[in-house]
């Protein structure tokens, strides 16, 4: 059932909830910066009172500023070094399906190389533009023991893609190992879910915000003083 709303009136302006919320309405005069008052405890005792309440059982907590983690997760590969026995790809044209970034690559071993003197580079690429940064140095020294991580080195540019994009990993370099095997890890940013996060925290996106934009609005025309 429709709640009664407030529909403000500031001047010859009348800012109406009842766009927002589609409910019936009554007239509450006002004008200056009462207006984004009225309509914002209009606002909020109607979704209290026509809202079912929701339960947080997310396990987070409530933060004011948007995380600077929103939207990374990580890419696991799996690799066999032995197989990497010269200059090829070891992952060819993944498409991750959205505008993305790549932050990172980590190697972490999980089957000990113990044949000395053995080593190969990877590299990232967005389609045909290789990553600047980023390259794994693998080596018979720092691909044991087991769980030893090997760090790439740090990302610079040419880190972005659009959602059509691909991302591949190249070995060069390489001396074939033995032995070993180990995770090639990619931290990865989904920059559409970065963006629109991030927009969320624009001022014309909360409640204050919404209405004190639509008196400016109204005031930049000329229909409101």
């Amino acid at each position: 059932m429709a709640a009664a709303t407030t529909l403000v009136r500031h001047t010859a302006v009348q800012i109406d909830e009842q766009l927002l919320l589609g409910a019936s309405a009554t007239i509450v005069p006002s004008t200056g910066e009462q207006a984004a008052a009225y309509v914002q405890t209009a606002y909020s005792t109607a979704v209290r009172t026509t809202t079912a309440p929701v339960t947080d059982s997310t396990g987070g907590a409530a933060q004011a500023a948007m995380a600077a983690g929103v939207g990374i997760s990580t890419i696991a590969l799996p690799i066999n070094l032995a197989s990497i026995t010269g200059s090829a790809d070891v992952l060819t044209a993944f498409t991750p399906g959205y505008k993305f970034k790549i932050l990172a690559a980590t190697f972490a071993v999980t089957v000990p190389a113990t044949t000395a003197d053995k080593l190969a580079t990877l590299n990232l690429e967005i389609g045909t533009t290789n990553v600047t940064g980023g390259e794994v140095a693998l080596t018979s020294a720092n691909c044991t023991p087991l769980g030893a991580l090997v760090a790439g080195e740090a990302i610079t540019a040419a880190n972005t893609g659009s959602a059509a994009a691909t991302i591949s990993v190249e070995s060069s370099a390489v001396t074939a190992f033995v032995e070993g095997a180990g995770v090639l890890y990619i931290r990865i940013q989904n920059m559409d879910t970065a963006d629109a996060f991030a927009a969320l925290g624009a001022d014309g996106i909360t409640r204050a915000g919404l209405v004190n934009a639509l008196i400016d609005d109204s005031q930049a025309v000329g229909i409101s003083s």
